[in-house]
């Protein structure tokens, strides 16, 4: 049976039929090449990528209005040239990924510009995070560093980018909103922020520490504090309360901290460390209690390690710091790191991140409590703050 099939798989019919096989494989496989090659080419442009009104009516108007689709030069890059890479391996990858693009048209997820502004920063974030990963690649097609004439850039320009270049920035980090809208980055912490007050207002904190998610005041007796009047200072967002007595849903705390010597109203963190806790008014000093004093040998300041006790209403608490945390650190991605690369905290002191986020305020729109529990969370990070490492 065997040698028959042989003999006949190796006769001069079976010749002909094995070269026949042979040939229309290999023309079979030239017309699936080329098909599939020029469905990928075709799903290569511009006029596919802006097909469906999703990506035409919203970000291809945006582009429209960008360097990049005019300019004086006259050279523009078109939606496949900054999101599709060029490399085969990588183009695949992307247009497998794009595949969800689809499904999402058929589910009308975009499909009115109410919906897409509501999904924007979620995209926007997923394609930094791609052209991060990739150091920009679809960037550098273009844009060479070693072919940049730095004395032809503006002075500031050329400044920003070498120092870009030197701390390994990639492109996508200075260059967001290069070709569409910025997205309201905000939306992402505000809503951690409701969360955490919806949490706070339900019940009561659990645990013997409790930490507020914005300043709160401080009374001298829980009476005071029910009729939220007469208060002796003031405790701010994320400095730990240890509760120590209760009053019907009043709460009394203690805060532990420093005070610098005849500094006698403000409460800090660390010693030496100026990360602020409490602030007392000038009549109620006399309720901190002065545990022991040393002197920073780095400065010669005195510091008196101290107790101080009062009383707050709940609503503005917490019990799982994580959540606070978490917050203030997607605040610092959306307030610090879409002009520019975000600096690592840990990349300076705790005292100068006091000037370095003062220097940028006005590029930044938050409000005094936002404000503030970000300095915080920067300087419990810093590089010289040693309970940096719970932090964040």
């Amino acid at each position: 049976m065997i040698r028959r099939l042989w003999t006949k798989f190796w006769g001069p019919a079976g010749a002909v039929s094995l070269g026949l096989l042979v040939i229309a494989s290999f023309a079979g496989g030239i017309i699936f090449w080329g098909g599939f090659n020029t469905a990928m080419e075709h799903a290569n442009t511009q006029e596919f990528c802006i097909s469906c009104h999703e990506m035409n009516d919203t970000p291809f108007q945006e582009y429209k209005a960008s360097v990049h689709f005019m300019n004086a030069s006259g050279v523009g890059a078109s939606c496949p040239d900054c999101h599709v890479p060029k490399p085969w391996i990588p183009k695949i990858i992307a247009k497998v990924r794009a595949s969800k693009d689809l499904y999402h048209h058929l589910l009308g997820t975009l499909d009115t510009p109410e919906k897409y502004e509501a999904h924007r920063a979620e995209m926007a974030k997923r394609v930094w995070a791609e052209m991060e990963a990739t150091d920009s690649l679809v960037c550098r097609n273009c844009h060479n560093e070693t072919h940049m004439d730095f004395a032809k850039q503006k002075p500031e320009a050329a400044k920003l980018m070498k120092a870009g270049f030197e701390r390994g920035d990639t492109c996508i980090d200075c260059h967001k909103g290069i070709a569409h809208k910025l997205p309201d980055l905000s939306q992402g912490y505000r809503k951690l922020f409701e969360e955490m007050e919806a949490i706070a207002a339900a019940s009561p904190p659990k645990g013997d520490t409790v930490f507020p998610i914005a300043t709160l005041p401080l009374y001298h007796a829980a009476a005071d504090a029910k009729a939220e009047k007469d208060g002796i200072g003031q405790v701010l967002a994320g400095t730990p309360l240890k509760v120590i007595d209760h009053d019907g849903e009043m709460l009394k705390v203690r805060v532990t901290g420093w005070q610098q010597d005849q500094v006698d109203q403000v409460v800090y963190a660390l010693r030496g460390q100026r990360i602020f806790e409490a602030t007392i008014e000038k009549a109620a000093v006399d309720v901190i209690q002065n545990v022991s004093t040393e002197t920073d040998p780095e400065t010669a300041l005195v510091w008196h390690a101290i107790t101080l006790e009062g009383w707050v209403a709940p609503g503005k608490l917490i019990g799982n710091s994580d959540l606070l945390w978490g917050y203030t650190a997607e605040m610092y991605g959306a307030a610090c790191g879409t002009c520019h690369s975000k600096p690592d905290p840990g990349h300076y002191l705790s005292n100068q991140w006091i000037g370095t986020l003062k220097s940028m305020k006005r590029f930044i729109t938050l409000d005094k409590d936002e404000y503030r529990i970000l300095q915080k969370y920067l300087q419990l990070n810093a590089k010289d703050t040693a309970e940096g490492a719970h932090h964040g």
